[in-house]
């Protein structure tokens, strides 16, 4: 569909449209997602030292920057359709507009932490080793740079016909977007590696495993979340380098998406969909032969409500879900 049958007035508006779609979904989420971090099991609030603020402060500042989206988009709307006495292609195409410049940054700040918090999790599920996520963490930079630049270089354009696809734009939305679906692509997968890796250690070392182990939940969660933000970027990126105005409401869905995944991990492990409690302990081989005491395998949740059992060291079998309140 080229820009003439799908001119950027029409694109805004549809824009907005998604993003409302999109922002109700989050809204939800983010409901959800506060209940998890902020309400103990008998729905009373947890003790101010009890709440896990790492993930707490990440989500208020998303919604923030999801529902300022939003707004933005229906100021930007309401000048162009209402208040501006041209074209309103021509209000849209403005790129001294501060409405078009905040947008940018809204989507910059929101990838920024998505991607932070994607980045602590493997970092913590890897017992923190900074090798482990120093190449994920310098391409997360970069595209942090890239948005950088971009907002600044979209509050400067003058004269640029099409402000989104102008010549000076292009290197710096093409490399943003390509880090930030690598960076995705690879986190993720080293998140999965690592928690399938434990899980076929826990199988080997285990005399019973229950078929759909918290273990796999936990895999799938992570593969549906990541799936959705990765896909909603491939989207946004062919879009953009078609130079189709469709990309308008990929973008402003994309700033809602990302706030969603984070909320929809939480909420759904606290459901016991990713995880849940086990009510019986895997056991460790040795114990068996009698050469040893049976010890617990605990797999615990990453829902920070269920306590650690006491735990041997000489045959427990450290997960990256044992430092369920950090990776939360």
């Amino acid at each position: 569909m080229s820009k003439d049958k799908f001119p950027i007035d029409s694109a805004q508006i549809v824009g907005l449209f998604m993003a409302s779609v999109f922002y109700g979904m989050f809204l939800v989420t983010f409901i959800g997602c506060l209940r998890v971090l902020l309400l103990s099991e008998g729905h009373r609030l947890k003790p101010l030292n009890s709440i896990n603020y790492k993930m707490l402060i990440p989500a208020i500042l998303m919604f923030i920057f999801g529902s300022l989206d939003v707004a933005f988009g229906l100021q930007h709307n309401i000048e162009a359709f209402i208040y501006f006495q041209g074209d309103p292609i021509d209000e849209f195409n403005n790129n001294s507009n501060w409405l078009v410049v905040m947008k940018m940054v809204n989507y910059v700040a929101q990838t920024f932490i998505g991607d932070a918090i994607l980045l602590y999790r493997c970092w913590v599920i890897y017992s923190k080793r900074w090798l482990i996520v120093l190449v994920p963490a310098l391409m997360w930079i970069a595209e942090t740079v890239c948005g950088i630049m971009t907002a600044y270089i979209e509050a400067n354009l003058k004269n640029d016909a099409a402000l989104v696809n102008a010549k000076s734009l292009v290197p710096f939305i093409t490399s943003m977007l390509t880090l930030t679906l690598v960076t995705n692509v690879i986190v993720t997968s080293l998140i999965v590696w690592r928690i399938w890796s434990i899980q076929r250690a826990v199988k080997f070392r285990a005399t019973t495993v229950s078929e759909k182990s918290p273990l796999s939940r936990v895999m799938r969660i992570l593969i549906e979340s990541g799936l959705m933000y990765t896909m909603s970027i491939i989207v946004l990126f062919g879009l953009y380098m078609a130079s189709n105005n469709g990309q308008f409401g990929v973008s402003n869905s994309v700033v809602q998406i990302i706030g969603i995944t984070f909320n929809l991990i939480i909420t759904r492990v606290d459901r016991g969909e990713a995880t849940q409690p086990m009510s019986q302990a895997y056991r460790s081989n040795t114990g068996n032969n009698g050469n040893v005491p049976l010890h617990s395998i605990h797999i615990q949740t990453t829902i920070s409500r269920y306590p650690d059992a006491e735990r041997s060291d000489a045959s427990v079998i450290e997960s990256p879900e044992s430092k369920a309140s950090e990776w939360k």
